[in-house]
C-alpha cells in the first residue's frame, strides 16, 4: 500500500496539474489515535488570499494508525508478529493485512448574509437546490453534493452565514498503485476546479439577476484587497 506521504503528494500534485488555485495545506495529528489528516484548501481563480466573500473548496482525507503501520512495515512484517512463516495466511493472497479504503472529503463553502426569517426560508432552499443542480450539470455520476447551512445567533436574530456543499469520494484499489491513484486524484481535482469556477460565475454579484431573487441577500462585502500570498508546500508532501 502507498504511504501517507506519497498519497498527500499525489493529491497536491494533481491539484496543481489541473489548475486548482491552492491557497494552503493543513496537516494534523491526533495524539490519542495517531490519525493523520491532510487538508488542501483552494480559492477561485485570481484570488491570492481568502476574503469575506470568497467561495472556497477543501479536499481532505484521514489516515489512521493501521494504515501507517501497513504502508510502512508491509503485510509480511505485520503478520510475522502473530504467526510463523509456515502458517497459511489469507493476507498473503490478498496482498494487504487491512482492507484499506481512503475517503476524500470534499467541501465547497459559500458565504452568505441572509436573515433567517420565514420569508427567506424559501430563498435559502432555492439557493441550496440551485447549487445541487449546478453540480449535477457538471458531473457524470450520481454523487451529488449535500448542503448544510451555518446559522449565527446575535442581537438581531438568526442569520445564515454560509452554505457548505459536501461530497465524498471513496478510493480502494488505487491505494496500492501510484499511476491509478494519480488518475483518481486528477479526476476529483478537476471536478473541484470546475465546480469552483461554476460557483463563482453563478453566485458572483455581477452574474446575479433580478430573477434569482437572492441578489440583495447573498455574498457579504469584502473588507480588504488581497495581500501578497506566501504558499508553503508541506514538508511531508
Amino acid at each position: 500500500m502507498l504511504t501517507y506521504e506519497t498519497i498527500s503528494d499525489a493529491l497536491l500534485d494533481s491539484a496543481e496539474n489541473v489548475g486548482l488555485n491552492v491557497w494552503q495545506t493543513d496537516e494534523r495529528l491526533d495524539p490519542q489515535t495517531l490519525t493523520r489528516t491532510f487538508t488542501l484548501r483552494c480559492l477561485t481563480q485570481g484570488e491570492a488570499t481568502p476574503r469575506p466573500a470568497s467561495i472556497q473548496a477543501s479536499i481532505s482525507f484521514a489516515w489512521d494508525a493501521a494504515m501507517t503501520a501497513i504502508s510502512t512495515l508491509g503485510t509480511e512484517a505485520i503478520c510475522a508478529k502473530y504467526h510463523g512463516t509456515n502458517v497459511a495466511c489469507s493476507h498473503e493472497l490478498a496482498g494487504c493485512a487491512y482492507e484499506a479504503t481512503l475517503t476524500l472529503e470534499i467541501a465547497y463553502t459559500v458565504p452568505l448574509h441572509l436573515a433567517l426569517g420565514d420569508q427567506h426560508i424559501d430563498t435559502l432552499q432555492r439557493l441550496a437546490r440551485s447549487i445541487q443542480e449546478l453540480h449535477r450539470s457538471l458531473i457524470d455520476h450520481n454523487n451529488v453534493v449535500q448542503i448544510d447551512a451555518q446559522v449565527s445567533l446575535d442581537g438581531n436574530g438568526a442569520r445564515v452565514t454560509g452554505l457548505t456543499a459536501r461530497q465524498r469520494w471513496t478510493i480502494g484499489d488505487p491505494l496500492h498503485e501510484l499511476e491509478g491513484l494519480e488518475d483518481v486524484m486528477e479526476e476529483a481535482c478537476s471536478e473541484v476546479r470546475d465546480m469552483l469556477m461554476a460557483l463563482a460565475d453563478r453566485l458572483s454579484s455581477a452574474a446575479l439577476s433580478a430573477a434569482d431573487e437572492v441578489a440583495p441577500l447573498l455574498l457579504p462585502l469584502d473588507a480588504a484587497d488581497d495581500e501578497e500570498r506566501i504558499y508553503l508546500r508541506p514538508p511531508t508532501a
